[in-house]
């Protein structure tokens, strides 16, 4: 009999992705790790394409090679946090690695991962690197910042209130610490990611950081980017009001620069979209750069960022 410590979840994250969740479940497939420790849940945020269609062809085909396939969906499209939460709960492993239906796990993801568990059984939330690629082939190496993942807890808070440093696609989490922190906040629809791992910084988690690549992300038109768009307005609101929320309260007063910088940046881009609509063009851009101008904050940070390196 399987024993939860060995069992990994792997949630597949979709929404009309009839074009790439194939690949994204063969992917899974492919895995390294013992097949029959893993368990596939499909979480599908009410779909109007084929994509419940070829899920469950895929798993006519392949669920006797794993621990189990699941498949579940929402009647109605209910946002990101929703959709991740739904398959989260689901899940019977003790680990849990979730995945975008137009993303790959790369061959050895689930073991190096489960390796490092092994080394460092203190680790409850672990991030590694990832590799970008699009339909040309080309990959790009994505490596997180070591001076902000791999410092202490307290610092990684003080990181956190700055920016989402992390790179979500490569995350690998404990399922008890979900339970814990209440699993995603789905008070903000479109954004699971940052305020999970806020959530998990409050609570006294830290992230461990595994120097692997594990993930291949998918640039483009995909799940979590935007293509030409300027950009998802129902996430722009809900990063916004997370932001005025959680982040904001957090800040030293000494930062109201921060949230200046914040509140511009939220309303350039909604007013633009409201005005002339929700694609980036040769003026939304010179729109962009004046805006800079009155943006203190984020000339300080590029001027850090340059003097740093």
């Amino acid at each position: 009999m399987l024993k939860n410590e060995s069992l990994v979840t792997v949630t597949v994250i979709s929404y009309n992705s009839e074009k790439t969740i194939l690949e994204t479940l063969n992917s899974i497939g492919a895995q390294t790790y013992n097949k029959k420790n893993i368990e596939v849940v499909i979480s599908d945020d009410g779909s109007k394409d084929e994509t419940i269609s070829i899920a469950k062809e895929w798993k006519l085909k392949n669920h006797n090679d794993f621990s189990d396939v699941v498949i579940v969906s929402h009647s109605e499209n209910k946002g990101v946090a929703a959709n991740c939460n739904q398959g989260w709960k689901l899940a019977k492993g003790k680990w849990i690695k979730s995945i975008a239906a137009d993303d790959l796990l790369l061959p050895n993801c689930i073991k190096d991962n489960m390796e490092f568990v092994m080394a460092n059984p203190d680790a409850k939330i672990i991030f590694s690197n990832m590799l970008s690629f699009n339909s040309n082939g080309d990959n790009t190496p994505i490596v997180h910042d070591e001076s902000k993942i791999s410092c202490n807890q307290r610092e990684q808070w003080h990181h956190i209130l700055y920016e989402c440093y992390l790179l979500a696609p490569a995350g690998f989490i404990n399922k008890d610490v979900l339970k814990i922190v209440g699993y995603a906040d789905e008070s903000y629809p479109m954004i699971e990611d940052y305020p999970l791992w806020f959530k998990c910084l409050a609570y006294g988690y830290s992230f461990s950081y595994l120097k692997e690549n594990t993930v291949l992300y998918r640039r483009g038109d995909s799940l979590s980017q935007q293509g030409a768009r300027i950009g998802n307005v129902a996430y722009i609101h809900s990063y916004y009001r997370f932001q005025k929320e959680k982040i904001w309260p957090e800040l030293p007063l000494i930062m109201f620069l921060k949230k200046w910088d914040d509140f511009v940046l939220y309303n350039q881009r909604i007013m633009w979209i409201k005005l002339f609509g929700n694609k980036v063009t040769v003026p939304y851009v010179f729109w962009n750069k004046a805006m800079f101008l009155i943006r203190p904050y984020r000339v300080y940070c590029l001027i850090k960022k340059f003097l740093l390196n």
